[in-house]
């Protein structure tokens, strides 16, 4: 799963690459980095990405760099429909000093179209309305419409890179062989 971890870990330099350039107030260098990003999914991803090209930014008087997400575990997954699947599970860019600093908040879903590893869904942990505590993993809008979080084909393996925080959900599905 190398090629998967390289491919996730190059996606989420270039989605904190975007951010930090948005705040730079870099138009040109910013959108061209935002078009880089969108290479890396589907079609229909782009909007799941959550970062937009622009027509012009506002310079930030203090701008910030933004670190890129950490990656916790990559699973693989043979699926009916589209061969072997994998799931990257992150957390947001950024993590330093955030409330979700290690912790499992993303996951991207991998196939391979024409020979190309590309990301043709997102999901993201749902909370509870209750206490606000991570409960489920939610699908995107953009995901294709075939494409079940809860049913991604038979389990293969998975790589474990680095251990989430202990947040009652992201240690037990970090630790989980799904």
């Amino acid at each position: 799963m190398e090629k998967q971890k390289n491919f996730i870990q190059q996606f989420l330099s270039k989605e904190a690459e975007c951010w930090t350039k948005e705040e730079l107030g870099d138009l040109d260098a910013f959108n061209q980095a935002v078009r880089e990003l969108y290479v890396m999914g589907t079609d229909d991803m782009d909007e799941a990405f959550g970062i937009f090209e622009k027509d012009k930014l506002v310079e930030d008087d203090d701008p910030m760099a933004y670190s890129p997400g950490y990656l916790f575990k990559i699973s693989q997954y043979r699926n009916g429909d589209y061969g072997t699947l994998w799931v990257a599970y992150t957390s947001y860019k950024n993590p330093y000093g955030s409330i979700n600093e290690t912790r499992m908040t993303r996951g991207f879903i991998l196939a391979e179209i024409a020979d190309q590893l590309k990301i043709i869904g997102a999901m993201s942990v749902a909370l509870s309305d209750l206490d606000m505590k991570p409960v489920a993993w939610e699908k995107s809008v953009y995901n294709p419409k075939d494409l079940s979080i809860y049913d991604l084909g038979e389990f293969v393996a998975a790589e474990r890179y680095a251990v989430p925080q202990d947040d009652g959900f992201s240690l037990e599905d970090y630790r989980a062989d799904k």
